[in-house]
């Protein structure tokens, strides 16, 4: 097709300058008449034909002008040196016209295409930042724009972290092996690369939003000017970043309201639970009045009390936990001796410490735990409860505060027990041998309240088996750790 274009061209262009030699000759025209309508036969050559139709053009019709017009006629003679002199200004004349038509024609085909490739990008942020969250919405919005921009193959490829790993959104015509290589030296030098290559003109550029590389915008064959190219990188590499913001915080969104309905539901439940609690703590005060002397029913309601209240305390701590989980309550940390700790775990667990042996040891360098009190105490309740539930009448439980045996940020407190202990687990951090996939119907909800409370205070509960039969569950928290001076 663009040989027979070119050959049309020349046709006309010689066609051109037969006609105007022929009707210069028939008319008997002067030679500064014809010199005119050779230099608009040039003109209109250099419109139609480029710069290299032009110039030839001007050769060819110069040398018509002599041939035919210029005494003596039918040779390349010049006799009068005032003929050289018009042959060369008619020479000189068309060449700058040529070359003046051809500049303006390149300066109107860059400006066309800048014309068009403003629009492509207007339309390209149109189509990228008012596009729904439909799945393709974006990869066909960069396709779409390299089409416009001239690419005749290449497409839009997401990082999975690594340049290596690619994800890719979009994709047309060939793509070769190489191609995965190249893209991932974009991701790694962060400026854009070139290449010929058979289609042409091969470019690749980084999408980079706040200086991190998500992924490449390749242009295959394309004669569209590297700024507009760039430019067009920087709005799908917007767009990417506006999708994952949207991404997340429609997740966000998603959890902020299951917190919320989380909340809610706990709320109802321990509405609905504390009424009837109150309701069996009223009735068990009533019973115990009018038991009087008989041992066995103060023992039953005694049992009824215990329970009832251990019942009130889980459903106070899955509360607190629930506010915490939410954002809603945050821990006030401050310095706790271990030993009020243990004291008001006694306090709050009469019968436990009145039904059997429970013996508490501080170690003298024991540091004070950086925690919040009231939480720190329900994690102890909690655990205490726990191994009196499982250990045998009359066992001994042993609550001990020591420094944390590695890390020296840590202290440690223990609660020791003589119940039917662990199941075979895995080798922790002590050297032990202890499970995290603690059997919840053993040890029930309190140690799950446990850990959580304890994460709270940027600790942990662990558990591992006891030497001689039995359970130690594990609390490491946060030490409050004097100032440097006044250690020593």
């Amino acid at each position: 097709m663009r040989r027979t274009n070119r050959l049309l061209t020349w046709i006309a262009a010689l066609g051109l300058l037969a006609f105007v030699t022929a009707a210069g000759s028939a008319l008997r025209l002067n030679p500064n008449t014809v010199g005119f309508a050779y230099l608009i036969a040039v003109l209109l050559i250099s419109v139609w034909g480029g710069l290299l139709a032009g110039s030839v053009s001007s050769v060819v019709a110069t040398l018509c002008y002599n041939y035919f017009f210029f005494p003596p006629l039918y040779t390349f003679t010049i006799a009068e040196p005032a003929n050289w002199f018009a042959l060369v200004a008619f020479l000189v004349a068309s060449v700058t016209v040529n070359r003046l038509v051809a500049a303006a024609r390149v300066q109107a085909e860059k400006a066309e295409q800048r014309r068009m490739e403003l629009e492509t990008l207007y339309g390209l942020s149109i189509d990228l930042f008012t596009a729904t969250n439909r799945v393709g919405a974006l990869g066909e919005a960069a396709g779409r724009a390299l089409q416009l921009l001239g690419a005749r193959a290449g497409g839009l490829v997401l990082f999975d972290g690594s340049p290596f790993r690619q994800n890719v959104i979009s994709w047309s015509g060939d793509k070769p092996d190489e191609i995965e290589d190249l893209i991932a030296g974009v991701g790694r030098h962060k400026e854009p690369l070139e290449f010929p290559s058979p289609l042409g003109r091969d470019v690749y550029l980084p999408l980079i939003v706040g200086g991190k590389t998500t992924g490449a915008l390749v242009a295959r064959g394309t004669e569209a000017s590297q700024q507009a190219l760039v430019s067009a990188s920087r709005l799908v590499a917007l767009a990417v970043e506006r999708e994952r913001f949207m991404e997340e915080n429609a997740h966000i969104q998603a959890l902020r309201e299951s917190e919320s309905l989380k909340t809610s539901l706990l709320r109802a439940i321990s509405h609905d639970l504390t009424t009837p609690i109150t309701a069996v703590s009223i009735r068990t005060e009533s019973i115990r009045r009018r038991a009087g002397a008989d041992s066995e029913l103060l023992d039953d309601v005694a049992a009824i009390t215990e329970e009832t209240a251990r019942l009130r305390r889980r459903i106070d701590n899955l509360l607190a936990m629930a506010r915490l989980e939410a954002g809603k309550a945050k821990p006030h940390r401050e310095p706790t001796p271990p030993a009020d700790l243990f004291r008001a775990t006694r306090e709050n667990l009469p019968i436990v410490f009145g039904s059997r042996p429970i013996t508490v040891h501080v170690e003298p360098d024991c540091p004070d735990a950086n925690v919040d009190p009231s939480l720190a105490l329900e994690i102890l309740v909690n655990l205490v409860e726990n191994a009196h539930r499982v250990s045998p009448p009359n066992a001994a439980i042993e609550l001990v505060a020591r420094k944390h045996p590695f890390d020296p940020d840590k202290m440690r407190i223990e609660i020791l027990d003589r119940g039917p202990g662990m199941p075979p687990g895995v080798v922790d951090a002590d050297g032990n041998v202890a499970t995290e996939t603690t059997d919840l119907a053993q040890r029930g909800l309190g140690l799950e309240i446990a850990r959580g409370l304890a994460a709270a205070n940027g600790g942990s509960v662990g558990l591992a088996p006891r030497p001689g039969g039995g359970t130690i569950a594990r609390v490491d928290l946060q030490a409050a750790l004097l100032p440097p001076e006044e250690r020593s």
